[in-house]
């Protein structure tokens, strides 16, 4: 497996991943949350911050551009992790969305509920879905 041990490396493998993913455009917000009993939660939000967690999420799901939300399947949410793993072993850096998509893809398995990946375009989009409003309830 790929490690990317130094924040150079990871600058150079975040590039890597936006050339290779044709019409991506960095989202001003991002997150994965979970719906569950009709309810859509999220712990960990990013706005303006963290560009290889967005592309590892972006890559996963099929988004490129534009405020959407996806419903993801396991595999999805495993996907993401997958392509921040190169990352994790970085000690120069946090890694807070590699951790936490980990610990939610445990949740889910034992719990049950839904993964949904929600991407923001622009501020003043208007939100798409249910899934939106939560998340930009919880990003104020």
């Amino acid at each position: 497996m790929e490690q990317w041990k130094t924040r150079e490396e990871i600058v150079a493998g975040l590039t890597r991943m936006e050339e290779g993913h044709p019409g991506w455009e960095r989202p001003v917000a991002y997150a994965v949350g979970v719906h569950r009993d009709g309810v859509t939660t999220f712990t960990l939000t990013n706005v303006g911050e963290r560009l290889l967690p967005a592309i590892a999420l972006g890559r996963a799901c099929g988004h490129t551009g534009g405020t959407a939300t996806y419903e993801l399947t396991p595999e999805q949410l495993d996907a993401a992790i997958a392509n921040l793993a190169p990352a994790a072993v970085c000690t120069e850096m946090e890694h807070p969305n590699y951790h936490h998509w980990v610990e939610l893809a445990e949740e889910l398995r034992r719990d049950g509920g839904q993964a949904v990946a929600v991407f923001l375009a622009a501020p003043e989009d208007s939100p798409v879905d249910d899934h939106d409003r939560a998340f930009r309830a919880a990003i104020g």
